[in-house]
């Protein structure tokens, strides 16, 4: 390593003064050190100053630089430094005359390299009297979270004013925000106060105990001391839990036998948020849950004690430390041979001395025991047997929907019935001997479902409105799923499938139609067209030939037809016939509308006014909407709202359902028109609650109609033809009635 003085020096220092005083009458002695950077590189520079003689193992300050540490400078620049001496070094009391002082410059950059100069210090009568030091309030108590002045007294009862430092010691320092030291000047023959503001945290950091104080004031006298204490009185919360709260023994059970005996493990959690670290204890007991009769007196239990029942094991922290404390308990039982699983009970409490309770201070536990031979072993038979009864008891007294039924639908082959409910469910019903019985169910759909309707060609999937707008496609045989995505919370009312099954039109009470592509069963996003008709849907049917045109009807009993076979794309080119039904108020509705699949230009209609009425289709469409109904709308239920109507196949028969709880089967002539022989309707079934779905099919010697309503019920009705076979304008007639 090179020799500081054989190389060229890099560091130096000149003082403005080589001799300072600092006597009783100065506040402080000062004095400039200028460094010059005599280097070849950016350095920085420190300066600190040695005292001959001076003892060590204090960190009392006696001056200050300013600044502490320079910046960098380049080669050849210089800074100052101003140093002030406030007060003596270190060296033995009473010390009168001058001190030897080194300033020594040292930098980080420049390693081994440094600069020292000589100061004479002169000190004249700077040794005294110490001033009186007290503690206003010497014993202090205060909780957790309190805020407390700690005052000190100090007294300078000497002829020179003064200062001095002051520290208060004794308690952590982070609980002063203003720290533990201050700086007081001290006049001749005044008192002087000085207060401490002490913040004590929260209760797991500020332990109830008593603290020590210490008020120290030093400076240009001897050291003064006052002592004092403070209390931390007990403070905070502390809570106990158990997980888990049951337990079984065994843990797993086995499959033929179980061990003949087992641990059921718990752990207590201790969470200690106080600010003592006290005794814990822990009483655990059985409780006695055996049902006892009346003339037997109730056993109360003994007092608790701390010993623990017969084959509970238990290890506790103690003493219980601040924070979350979690220990086992184990309960050890041997297992019955025979029997059920017995429950036992056990109370666990948890205690302290002081006056800092557990919340809560009790727990409950459940420990079921399970035999060695498992219950299901024990009475297979009868397990058996009461499952086999159940199962059949089940399939025997199907209770069916469980809400109002909106939608039903037969099959075209006519062996099946499809119903929809508000119980978020469908039902396939099975048509066998003159009664329904279910088939299958589709449940747990989430949403109340407002229709439902076969896919034609296979009926082995169906179309699914929903009351919250949402459509979907289900197949009947796998139970799978896909939606065709529509405006959430526009309600669907109806659905109509084409004939050849490749095309769905959904009607809105938004009013809008929608035309969706089946073919793929896919989730679709969007439809093919939608159409706007400006006023709530109701009800819709396909009309004319090739499903050429689409009836819609709704509110203010409007009636429209739309002309699907165009290749219109939005609802602004959309072209829609409005056909002179009478019109109605915002109440009034056209409820429902069906067509005959071999007169696809034969339409019926029902009101919320209780009419019914049977349209030309195909004249409407010719004398562009100047058309009527074949004859004069009649009242089909006494007036009453009529919920939905049904044409046959052959356009011969029409089936009505009102809210009088009625569903009626009319007969007509091959024209349209009622015949005069029933122009009352028959009535197949009255119900004290509204029906609100029908349905009718037609086989060689019957008429077949289906209903559901309000009550949750599917009904399967049966009207036999006319054994003769007796037709009057191509339609046959109903058995008993005349000609």
């Amino acid at each position: 390593m090179p020799d500081p003085a054989t190389t060229q020096k890099q560091i130096v220092t000149e003082l403005s003064s080589r001799q300072v005083t600092l006597s009783a009458g100065q506040t402080m002695a000062v004095f400039n050190a200028t460094v010059y950077n005599d280097s070849d590189q950016f350095a920085s520079f420190q300066l600190k100053l040695l005292a001959a003689g001076a003892t060590g193992g204090t960190s009392k300050p006696w001056y200050r630089l300013t600044p502490s540490v320079s910046s960098k400078i380049p080669a050849g620049d210089s800074t100052r430094f101003q140093v002030e001496i406030f007060d003596l070094p270190s060296i033995a009391q009473e010390f009168q005359g001058s001190i030897d002082l080194t300033v020594e410059v040292t930098s980080r950059e420049l390693y081994n390299q440094y600069d020292r100069q000589s100061l004479r210090l002169l000190a004249t009568g700077l040794q005294g009297k110490p001033p009186d030091l007290s503690l206003l309030m010497p014993t202090l108590q205060a909780f957790p979270g309190d805020r407390v002045e700690i005052v000190g007294q100090v007294y300078n009862s000497t002829a020179i004013p003064t200062e001095a430092v002051l520290r208060l010691t004794g308690l952590p320092d982070r609980w002063f925000p203003d720290g533990v030291q201050q700086l007081l000047p001290l006049p001749s023959g005044k008192l002087q106060k000085v207060t401490f503001e002490c913040e004590i945290p929260a209760p797991t950091q500020a332990l109830s105990q008593v603290y020590p104080l210490q008020l120290e004031a030093t400076g240009r006298f001897p050291t003064a001391i006052a002592a004092g204490e403070l209390h931390i009185l007990p403070a905070g919360e502390r809570f106990f839990t158990c997980d888990p709260l049951e337990c079984a023994i065994p843990e797993q059970l086995g499959r033929w036998q179980n061990p003949t005996q087992g641990v059921a493990q718990f752990t207590l959690q201790f969470n200690n948020l106080s600010n003592l670290e006290p005794m814990a204890q822990v009483r655990v007991r059985q409780l006695s849950k055996h049902r006892r009769w009346f003339w037997q007196k109730e056993l109360l239990p003994a007092e608790p004690v701390f010993a623990l029942p017969p084959g509970v094991a238990l290890e506790l922290p103690n003493p219980l430390p601040i924070g979350l404390s979690p220990t086992s308990l184990q309960i050890h039982r041997r297992l019955p041979w025979l029997g059920w699983a017995r429950l036992q009970w056990f109370e666990v409490k948890a205690e302290t001395g002081d006056t800092i309770p557990f919340q809560p201070e009790t727990q409950t536990l459940q420990v079921h025991v399970f035999p060695v031979i498992p219950l299901w072993l024990q009475l297979l038979g009868a397990l058996l047997a009461l499952g086999f009864g159940a199962l059949l008891l089940a399939l025997l007294t199907d209770p069916g929907h469980r809400g109002p039924v909106n939608s039903v639908q037969f099959s075209g082959q006519g062996t099946e019935v499809l119903s929809g409910s508000d119980d978020q469910t469908i039902r396939r019903w099975r048509v066998q001997d003159q009664s329904l019985t279910t088939q299958n169910r589709i449940g747990n759909l989430d949403k109340a479902i407002r229709v439902v309707r076969y896919r034609p060609v296979n009926n082995d999937q169906a179309a699914i409105g929903f009351e919250n707008g949402e459509i979907q496609l289900a197949n009947l045989l796998t139970g799978r799923r896909s939606r065709l995505i529509a405006d959430k919370d526009d309600r669907v009312f109806d659905l109509v499938f084409s004939r050849d099954a490749r095309t769905l039109y959904s009607g809105h009470g938004s009013g809008l139609v929608l035309q969706w592509d089946t073919r793929p069963i896919l989730e679709q996003t969007a439809p093919q067209r939608a159409y706007d008709t400006k006023f709530a849907i109701e009800a819709m049917a396909l009309v004319g030939n090739d499903d050429s045109h689409l009836a819609i009807g709704g509110r203010y009993n409007r009636l429209l037809i739309l002309e699907t076979k165009k290749n219109a794309s939005t609802a602004k080119t959309a072209q829609f016939l409005e056909v002179p039904y009478p019109s109605g108020s915002s109440t009034d509705y056209i409820s429902s509308l069906s067509a005959a699949d071999q007169q696809p230009n034969l339409l019926v209609i029902g009101d919320t006014q209780g009419r019914i009425s049977l349209w030309d289709a195909q004249t409407c469409l010719k004398n562009q909407g100047r058309c009527g109904s074949i004859e004069p709308p009649w009242l089909a239920h006494g007036g009453s709202p009529l919920r939905s109507v049904a044409l046959s196949f052959d356009g011969c028969f029409v089936a009505s359902a009102a809210d009088d709880g009625e569903v009626k089967l009319w007969a007509l002539d091959g024209q349209g028109l009622r015949r005069s022989s029933v122009r009352e309707g028959r009535v197949l079934t009255r119900s004290r609650k509204p029906i609100n779905a029908v349905d009718l099919i037609q086989d060689r010697d019957s008429i077949w109609v289906t209903s559901g309503g309000d009550d949750g019920e599917v009904r399967l009705h049966r009207v036999q033809l006319g054994g003769d076979g007796r037709m009057i304008d191509r339609c046959p007639v109903l058995a008993g009635d005349g000609l």
